[in-house]
Parts: structure tokens; C-alpha cells; sequence
């Protein structure tokens, strides 16, 4: 059985967690490490699984509502962490990982514990930004892509026949606007190294709906410049556009300071 866990979602931290098959004695993954290490540990708690089941960490860039806790979590536990080379660089220049750590540079496929991770590139204004495509021996898939300023080739091909998908659905449009945030920030927000609205995120789970992906996640909301409430509709109102109803598929936005309600695939 493989589960997904939002564990932390939004600009103040960010952290995900994939188990698969622990029973079996499969392994963990936790998907950036952007809250505290005591967070971390909550949420690992209340999932039910222990620091020592983790096969991985998988950071997807170096912004720090993405690795705030690594520092402090790599310390105690030497947990391996998978990124790309530009990020390992960052994390051991900024001493966030010692020399002689188990960090390892994702260009290609690996396998990791059983399961097989795939990093893809993601429009951010990063050194490297990564998103993760995941499938386990099962048979199941999982896609993951927060921190775009659009939706590329590279990320759809990532995301494309996942059985659940986590996308970006950061801000909404109006709100932005309307918003007391600078114009340079709310230009960068735009961009296409920033980050997803609504709408841009409802028309990617549009397609992806449409290759059978069923589950989805909206992550990364805006606390000043969105609403769980908002990001959900417009989802739900994207897809009954292309007669998709609201009993076919799942959907949740995560949250922001707990952990979200598990989905099992």
C-alpha cells in the first residue's frame, strides 16, 4: 500500500511525506524539509512512522520554506538527501549538510527504497528547481511539482498518467492584485519563475484528469493571496467544464501548519 501525506504546506514551510508498503518493510520518503526539525518530527509522529524509516529526503530547491529543518533533522538522523548537484552544492556551501554526508545528486531515475523517483525540471527562480515523479513496485504513481511559475513540457511530461497529483495552486489572480504586496513582488508572483494561480493550476489538473490521474493536492496556497475555499472551486469548476464530476476524482488543498488527511493509493 503506498500512502501520501501533505505534511506542511504553504510559503512558512513546506513537507511532504510517501511511505510504501511499510509493513512489508518498505521504505519512507519525505519530500522537503521546510519546517522545523521538532515540526518534522510532529508530523512523522502523527503519521505514524519514525525518523529511521526513512529511506530519503528529497529537496526540491533551496529556498527556505523548503529546507529550514534539514540543518537540524540531517544532524540527528543522516538521513541520505537526493537534489540536484546545484542544490547539494548550496546545502554543503551553507553548511546545512557536512562533507561526509550521504547527499546525492538527482540528475536521472533512481531507485530508492523500492521505489523509483524521477526528478523534473520546474520554472522557479532557483538555482535548480526540481519537481518528482514516484512510482512504486505497485504499480502506483505520484507526481509532484510546487514552486512553478508556468506549467513546461518537462513538468506535464512529469505529471502526465499519475495516479495522484500534487501541483502548485499558489495564488489567486484578483487577490494578488488587490493585494498591499509590492509590484515588484506581485510581478515576480507572475512570472514564469514564480509561482501557479489558480486557475493555471486548475487547467493542468484538467489534462491530467484526462490521462485517469483521480487524486489531487493542491499545495503552496497563499496566505495572503488565496483561500483553501477559492483554490478548491475553481478545480471543481475547471473540471465540470470537461464533464468531470466532483464523485470522479478526489481533491484536497493541503494545509498549512498540520498535517493533511492521508490518501492511499
Amino acid at each position: 500500500m503506498t500512502v501520501f501525506q501533505p505534511l506542511y504546506s504553504g510559503s512558512s514551510g513546506n513537507c511532504s511525506l510517501v511511505t510504501n508498503d511499510l509493513c512489508g518493510h518498505g521504505g519512507a520518503l519525505l519530500i522537503d524539509a521546510g519546517v522545523s526539525c521538532r515540526a518534522i518530527l510532529e508530523g512523522l509522529s502523527q503519521a505514524q512512522v519514525q525518523p529511521c524509516q526513512l529511506s530519503g529526503i528529497l529537496i526540491t530547491h533551496e529556498h527556505s520554506d523548503h529546507i529550514k529543518g534539514l540543518r537540524v533533522f540531517a544532524k540527528r538522523f543522516r538521513t541520505p538527501v537526493y537534489a540536484s548537484p546545484e542544490v547539494l552544492a548550496y546545502l554543503q556551501q551553507e553548511n546545512y549538510l557536512p562533507e561526509d554526508y550521504p547527499a546525492f545528486a538527482l540528475s536521472e531515475p533512481a531507485e530508492i527504497s523500492g521505489m523509483l523517483v524521477s526528478p523534473f525540471d520546474t520554472p522557479h527562480d532557483s538555482v535548480h528547481s526540481l519537481g518528482f515523479r514516484i512510482d512504486t513496485a505497485q504499480g502506483k504513481s505520484i507526481g509532484i511539482a510546487t514552486d512553478l511559475g508556468t506549467v513546461t513540457e518537462s513538468v506535464r511530461a512529469g505529471l502526465m498518467g499519475c495516479d495522484l497529483a500534487m501541483v502548485e495552486s499558489n495564488y489567486d489572480a484578483s487577490m494578488l492584485e488587490c493585494s498591499s504586496y509590492p509590484y515588484y513582488l506581485k510581478r515576480r508572483i507572475r512570472g514564469n519563475y514564480g509561482h501557479l494561480d489558480n486557475l493555471g493550476c486548475a487547467e493542468e489538473l484538467a489534462e491530467l484528469a484526462k490521462t485517469g490521474t483521480c487524486q489531487f493536492v493542491l499545495c503552496h496556497l497563499s496566505e495572503e493571496n488565496n483561500l483553501p475555499e477559492l483554490a478548491l472551486q475553481t478545480v471543481y469548476g475547471r473540471l465540470a467544464q470537461d464533464g468531470i464530476s466532483a464523485g470522479d476524482f478526489r481533491l484536497q488543498a493541503a494545509c498549512r501548519q498540520l498535517p493533511s488527511p492521508q490518501m492511499v493509493l
